[in-house]
């Protein structure tokens, strides 16, 4: 026990020595001056902090500029956002603008049309379309409460589109040209040769009972003869896409369609042909 005290107090008697030396040490440092003026001690210190200081103000910095560099990120995404909003906003409002330009232009076509028919006539809106393999039918927007009537051929943009075959009361069913079942009286305007124009089901339409002796050429323009019963006479009906003689008696033709059957939007519907003869009769 004896020995441990004496040890301890040894011990003791050492860190005071050492730190008696080290104060010592320091004071003395702190009057010696270096060539540029300063202490020793305050030399010692600034040598030890000095790197210190600067690490924790770059350490400082960078966090700072990493801040501000995500406040910066946020408000461009922002901005961006923003952006692209009004962008997507004004494409529609342009889009919007073109389609009542077309829609205008679309009208003011059917209306010169109209204005060449002699026949009173329905403005009327498709909204339906029923395009199978063999039947071509629309659905447009006018029926029996606006006086559409049954067999009323239906004309658009270019010429003949074909004829009401059911109405109700709100709407009414229109066969097309291209249907395979729609046959309609032609006549060839240059030659005055007559003939039938049929449904084929695609694009084209096809003008049969043509003899092999009759002139016809590509390009010659097909219109209703009116010996049908149900389309007036004189309405375009197309042009000859192709034309060769067939194995019989009959050329085998092709007609492009006036009117562009596959991309109807609005038709007028006209007075069936048996209205207007009523009419005629009541007048005389």
């Amino acid at each position: 026990m004896v020995s441990n005290g004496m040890y301890i107090r040894r011990r003791g008697g050492h860190f005071v020595f050492a730190a008696l030396i080290v104060g010592h040490a320091l004071l003395i440092s702190s009057q010696v001056t270096t060539a540029a003026g300063h202490s020793a001690l305050q030399g010692a210190i600034l040598a030890v902090f000095a790197p210190l200081q600067r690490g924790g103000e770059a350490l400082v910095s960078g966090v700072r500029s990493v801040w501000y560099g995500y406040v910066d990120l946020r408000a461009v995404r922002e901005e961006n956002r923003q952006l692209r909003e009004k962008a997507t906003r004004l494409e529609q409002a342009l889009w919007m603008e073109r389609e009542v330009v077309a829609r205008y232009d679309r009208l003011s076509s059917i209306l010169q049309l109209a204005e060449r028919i002699p026949f009173d006539s329905i403005v009327a809106e498709v909204i339906g379309v029923d395009a199978s393999s063999w039947f071509r039918t629309i659905t447009v927007n006018r029926g029996l409460d606006r006086g559409v009537e049954l067999n009323a051929p239906v004309v658009g943009p270019g010429g003949l589109v074909g004829r009401i075959t059911a109405v109700g009361p709100h709407v009414a069913q229109v066969q097309l040209l291209a249907d395979h079942e729609c046959s309609v009286g032609a006549l060839l305007v240059r030659t005055r040769t007559r003939g039938i124009v049929s449904g084929q089901g695609g694009a084209q339409l096809e003008l049969k009972y043509v003899s092999n002796l009759e002139d016809v050429a590509v390009g010659d323009v097909v219109v209703t003869s009116g010996i049908d019963g149900i389309y007036p006479k004189g309405i375009a009906i197309g042009r000859v896409a192709s034309v060769r003689n067939g194995p019989r008696l009959f050329k085998s033709i092709t007609v492009e369609p006036a009117a562009s059957l596959n991309r109807l939007e609005e038709v007028f519907v006209l007075e069936p042909i048996a209205s207007n003869s009523e009419l005629t009769e009541k007048v005389e």
